[in-house]
């Protein structure tokens, strides 16, 4: 999951679900926003979600907490060969918030994980990102 600001509700709800069913598979979430002290949206609802194993694992992006701005898709990068061994396991990716920028970046981050790890050219990541699609392994509703 990856929700940058607002766009992480939509998947505090999915998880808070997932909790409820007694659901066992991993989850994943970056979230990003730009200050950690002032914007990191329901702090204690995903402490507690971790707590209790329901998500796995937390990666956060405050991109003007430090001289050098990062981003979920740099998180996505830090992480990619973790990402990739998701994605062959099955995963599913999806993207909730901005799309005038944010969702175009970690599409371009995602198909540079695919063909880094999948040792593919970009035509072979493009077409491995719309299997994924097909599949309805990527999802994004980006506003």
């Amino acid at each position: 999951m990856i929700g940058p600001g607002t766009g992480v509700a939509p998947f505090l709800s999915f998880l808070q679900d997932r909790r409820v069913r007694g659901a066992r598979g991993r989850t994943w979430l970056f979230f990003g926003e730009q200050r950690r002290a002032t914007d990191f949206y329901y702090a204690d609802e995903l402490a507690a979600l971790q707590a209790d194993g329901t998500l796995h694992r937390l990666d956060l992006a405050f991109s003007r907490d430090q001289r050098t701005k990062v981003y979920v898709q740099d998180r996505m990068r830090e992480h990619s060969a973790r990402l990739w061994s998701w994605l062959q396991d099955g995963a599913h990716v999806y993207v909730c918030g901005d799309a005038s920028r944010m969702a175009a970046d970690v599409d371009r981050t995602l198909r540079e994980i695919v063909a880094l790890h999948g040792g593919l050219d970009a035509d072979g990541a493009a077409a491995y990102v719309r299997q994924l699609t097909t599949d309805r392994r990527y999802l994004r509703d980006i506003y």
